[in-house]
């Protein structure tokens, strides 16, 4: 009857708790036969339950490695499909924005167009752009009545000014020689 190896273990530590015990040291004695049977059971064991273990540490790693593979196959795939939309939704804004500058340049045409339409139509408007015209002109003119007024203006204060430093000029000067 084959044990397992911890059974096995278990009976090689009774066999050496219970075997005679020596008077010098701590020395045990044991039979030799059935300790070389035992050892021998466990490597006959030991092999099959290491390529168990391995066999079983193999299948998980390959279990996880495929399941990352998995994992960034979807996320690559959801990465492009991500891409795709954002692309779709780009072209489409893109789409609807030309449409509504095109929509709002036709509007702004018609606009102004009926504009010129009502303004060349008004006999209120040719009057109003003829009185603008008067008014325009009687701004030019006044401008042009002030502009040499203030010239006059200007000429006979800065006379002024220069009469009076020649006369302060002239007073110091003579200051000067009385001292």
């Amino acid at each position: 009857m084959e044990l397992h190896t911890i059974e096995l273990l278990n009976e090689l530590e009774g066999m050496i708790e219970n075997g005679k015990k020596s008077l010098i040291g701590g020395r045990v004695s044991v039979e030799k036969n059935e300790l070389l049977a035992i050892i021998d059971e466990l490597r006959d064991l030991l092999p099959r339950e290491m390529m168990h273990a391995n066999d079983f540490y193999n299948d998980s790693r390959d279990v996880l490695e495929s399941a990352q593979a998995q994992a960034d196959d979807i996320i690559e795939k959801a990465e492009k499909e991500a891409d795709q939309t954002i692309a779709g939704a780009h072209e489409d804004a893109a789409a609807i924005r030309d449409e509504a500058n095109t929509e709002a340049d036709a509007i702004v045409k018609e606009a102004l167009q009926k504009q010129s339409e009502l303004v060349a139509a008004h006999e209120i408007t040719k009057i109003a752009n003829q009185e603008a015209k008067q008014i325009i002109t009687r701004a030019e003119q006044r401008s042009t009545e002030i502009k040499v007024a203030t010239k006059n203006y200007l000429e006979d204060k800065l006379s002024y000014v220069a009469d009076v430093l020649a006369k302060t000029y002239s007073e110091i000067n003579e200051n000067k020689k009385g001292l």
